[in-house]
């Protein structure tokens, strides 16, 4: 009679794994409900953004023209007219953020979306956010930035 209990038991359990088992592998892929465009210009953000990240904490300072490829000739014409700025352009501050993370994206048209991009400043008493917005367009089949702003953009 135990036997048979116990049996039973390891059936019932059996069955459960394999049941749970079966229901992730069948519905545990989630679907991407973000557009084609958003995802590929998030893309280009993150490298764009890595690639800023590390150059400005390699060389200590900005090397602007080393980041021509990732910007609109229209974007790279006005921070050259600018010149050197007090502030980082692409992170909107002065103190330079430790780490990133690209955000929400809204796409306004096929060709231009803005990503929100999260910059933190971390240390031993706190850790503090800030947000701006990167705009990119698709020029000849490649995600620029065409520009920086305020969350509020």
């Amino acid at each position: 009679m135990q036997n048979s209990k116990l049996k039973i038991q390891n059936l019932s359990l059996g069955f459960c794994i394999f049941t749970f088992t079966f229901l992730i592998v069948a519905c545990g892929s989630i679907p991407n409900l973000e557009s084609p465009e958003c995802t590929a210009a998030r893309n280009e953000a993150r490298r764009f953004y890595s690639y800023h990240f590390d150059a400005m904490t390699r060389s200590g300072g900005d090397r602007a023209v080393e980041r021509l490829e990732y910007l609109t000739p229209r974007y790279a014409a006005e921070l050259k007219a600018k010149g050197p700025q007090d502030i980082d352009v692409f992170t909107m501050s002065k103190e330079f953020p430790k780490t990133f993370k690209i955000g929400e994206c809204k796409m306004a048209s096929p060709t231009n979306v803005d990503i929100q991009i999260q910059t933190y400043w971390r240390s031993d008493e706190k850790t503090s956010q800030n947000e701006v917005v990167a705009n990119y367009v698709l020029e000849n089949g490649k995600w620029l930035l065409e520009g920086v702003g305020s969350k509020t953009r």
